[in-house]
């Protein structure tokens, strides 16, 4: 290898090692991001509950993540279920039923129930003080079929569609229920804050190959030196 061409590998080798070590200070940086949002969730998720009441029910839609005490009745007869779900190695659905309140109808995820569950269901249509936590549509996760309206089959929360199917003008967002110790089925409390959080592991990926790239080119430097 004659001079020239040593001195544009090592420039090359040097250029995608500050990329590489670029692309780990992002990650790291997209770590401490990404646990700091897990820790709003968190702080929100335990802060008490607020009553919604007159004053407060045009603000709902900024309570994301946090708990609402909010007053209203199950309608059953327009109950649907999210296929698919798995609670402690059990399988079966998340029984999703609107709620009449005086500011609207509102969708509640109730929890996790079995399809035997679901048979044995107590459908009390009582007005009802209900607690739980405020969230969104959420977008498709890949890998997940597409909800079918004609067949009634939902694998996702889109609410759009949902209120559609139904004929109910819902909320834009809907509510997921605290756990009703009382009842064995359904399981509430179905928050799903396990957000994926695997920066660390890709800085590392990054920092490491850039160490390997620099020794590489040290011995390729010091054998031609």
């Amino acid at each position: 290898m004659n001079i020239n061409k040593l001195k544009s590998y090592l420039i090359f080798n040097i250029c995608a090692i500050i990329i590489l070590l670029s692309l780990g200070t992002w990650q790291l940086e997209r770590l401490q991001w990404k646990n700091r949002y897990i820790s709003q969730i968190e702080t929100k998720i335990s802060m008490p509950a607020i009553e919604i009441n007159e004053n407060n029910s045009i603000y709902l839609d900024t309570y994301k993540n946090r708990k609402v005490t909010i007053k209203g009745s199950y309608l059953y007869d327009k109950k649907i279920t999210l296929h698919s779900k798995v609670y402690n190695k059990l399988v079966g659905k998340h029984l999703l039923v609107p709620l009449k309140t005086d500011y609207g109808y509102l969708l509640v995820n109730r929890g996790f129930i079995t399809d035997a569950g679901l048979k044995n269901l107590n459908e009390d249509t009582e007005v009802l003080n209900i607690t739980g936590m405020i969230n969104f549509s959420s977008k498709k996760p890949y890998f997940i079929p597409n909800n079918n309206l004609q067949n009634n089959d939902w694998y996702y929360v889109n609410i759009k569609e949902i209120g559609e199917y139904l004929s109910l003008n819902l909320l834009n967002y809907y509510l997921i229920e605290e756990n009703n110790l009382a009842e064995p089925f359904p399981i509430g409390s179905q928050y799903n804050i396990d957000i994926p959080n695997d920066h660390l592991q890709y800085a590392f990926t990054w920092f490491s190959l850039a160490l390997a790239l620099s020794v590489f080119m040290h011995l390729v430097w010091r054998k031609y030196e």
